[in-house]
């Protein structure tokens, strides 16, 4: 059974490279990469806080690229149709990791009610 990881871009530079042990051990582990482009949660936080906003972009970074570099199969998903297109059925079946790269909007806003509610009540 494929084990899916749900990622941001940010979170995929911090702490990715964990693909690399899931190629050595043919272990079919689907990698999803939710890229906008930035730090999401840093960068969504400081609005909802009203606080100034740095230290959140990130370049344009193919993260299929990267992993197509270590030997791991991937794409670049830029639409919903290209998404579609996905041979999820295929990918399932493999004895290897995938990478979905997918391109999303940098203004849609992550449900970050919690943190935010720990925040305000941090000392």
């Amino acid at each position: 059974m494929p084990v899916v990881i749900l990622t941001g871009d940010g979170s995929m530079l911090m702490n990715g490279q964990e693909i690399t042990v899931a190629l050595q051990h043919q272990l079919t582990v689907i990698f999803v990469v939710l890229n906008d482009r930035a730090l999401g949660t840093v960068k969504h936080g400081q609005r909802l806080a009203g606080a100034e906003r740095i230290g959140f972009e990130l370049p344009d970074i193919d993260f299929a690229a990267m992993a197509s570099a270590m030997g791991v199969e991937a794409c670049r998903i830029r639409s919903p149709r290209e998404l579609r297109a996905v041979n999820f059925d295929e990918i399932c079946q493999g004895r290897r990791p995938y990478l979905l790269d997918i391109l999303i909007d940098a203004e849609e806003v992550l449900p970050l009610g919690g943190r935010m509610k720990a925040l305000e009540t941090a000392p």
